[in-house]
């Protein structure tokens, strides 16, 4: 990394460096992530009515 990198770029290089220190963390972040996603998907698919016929909205005029 050069001497006049962005902030950000200081962080996510460090960020990088620390979850290569620490392997079992970084699955279980990846793991946490993914079960997450899914959760949310499954929400989604369970709450939203997706699926389900539509409503006729201009019916009541």
């Amino acid at each position: 990394m050069t001497k006049n990198a962005s902030p950000l770029q200081k962080l996510q290089c460090n960020a990088q460096r620390w979850l290569q220190d620490h392997p079992k963390l970084e699955a279980v972040l990846w793991f946490l992530a993914a079960l997450g996603l899914i959760a949310l998907l499954v929400w989604f698919l369970a709450f939203s009515n997706f699926g389900a016929p539509p409503e006729f909205v201009y019916q009541q005029f």
